[in-house]
């Protein structure tokens, strides 16, 4: 079996091939986790960044994202989704989030998938991400998602549903048209929600995943928050920045101790952006069934 947008994993340890048949759906298979980050070196380093005067004026949300980008290469199995009771590595790094044109009720939102090369540097992925929300909010009516909707809602819902329902079984076979993926932006390696950008302040809340698509994950930021700690004498001994992150991750793509590492390696990232200046040193890529026959069978001569 062949997917037009990803490529099968083979080498997967025998205990998780159950997975898929025991667990169908992701809502069957979520696990949340949350956590509070200290921020404080990421911020320094953007002051610093931006007081160079560059092209265009760095972001904590840039730089967040960055390192979940960078994440997704170094720890490949993230980028992982299960489609008919099968494992498939993703062909593509991309990254799904809302722009909302002003903080209005009434103003729209834009939602289209991005797309990153795995060897791309801060800048690169920066520029990427502030191209897109600046046109974004310059025209919202570039909104692929929402213009599929649109079209397909002036049709009765019984033809809806027979349309949904052919999709599916296209997207199940993994020959659902790139232009339909772009369209409905629930076939990304993440969906990202930054929620601080709207004023949400305390824990970040914890997202569902979409049994429509291939998205495996679900990322949310929360605000900002700068906090003092006093000594004694009431007085200010230190001062730091810190942020509440929250992760949904269908499970049945990695390990939990996978998973944890990856958090560790995405926060090391983070508090330490001077590491997405260069590329990745590494860049990985899946091995064919070929390539896995014969590994099982030189484990075995070795056995």
């Amino acid at each position: 079996m062949k997917r037009n947008d990803a490529t099968q994993v083979y080498d997967i340890p025998v205990y998780n091939k159950i997975f898929p048949f025991l667990l169908k759906r992701r809502s069957d298979s979520l696990v949340f986790h949350s956590f509070e980050m200290d921020v404080t070196n990421t911020l320094e380093y953007i002051r610093k960044y931006n007081a160079k005067k560059p092209e265009f004026r760095m972001r904590f949300f840039y730089v967040f994202c960055a390192a979940l980008l960078r994440t997704f290469v170094d720890r490949p199995e993230l980028n992982r989704f299960i489609a008919g009771k099968r494992y498939w590595q993703r062909n593509e790094l991309s990254m799904n989030f809302v722009v909302k044109e002003k903080m209005t009720d009434e103003a729209p939102e834009t939602s289209n998938p991005l797309y990153f090369k795995e060897d791309m540097v801060l800048y690169d992925m920066a520029k990427i991400l502030d191209d897109y929300i600046n046109r974004s909010k310059e025209d919202s009516t570039n909104n692929s998602t929402d213009s599929l909707i649109s079209l397909i809602m002036h049709v009765p819902t019984w033809l809806i549903a027979l349309f949904v329902k052919i999709l599916g079984g296209l997207d199940a076979r993994g020959n659902l048209p790139k232009a339909i993926r772009d369209a409905d932006g629930l076939h990304t390696s993440m969906f990202v929600s930054n929620l601080g950008s709207i004023g949400i302040e305390g824990p970040s809340p914890l997202h569902h995943l979409y049994e429509w698509g291939t998205t495996s994950l679900f990322i949310t930021l929360g605000a900002l928050e700068r906090r003092r700690e006093f000594d004694d004498e009431g007085k200010v001994k230190s001062c730091k920045n810190v942020v509440r992150i929250g992760f949904t991750v269908d499970e049945r793509i990695t390990s939990g101790f996978y998973f944890i590492k990856s958090i560790k390696h995405f926060q090391s990232i983070l508090e330490n952006p001077e590491v997405l200046e260069t590329p990745p040193e590494k860049i990985f890529r899946p091995i064919t069934k070929k390539e896995y026959k014969k590994n099982l069978k030189l484990q075995k001569s070795h056995s």
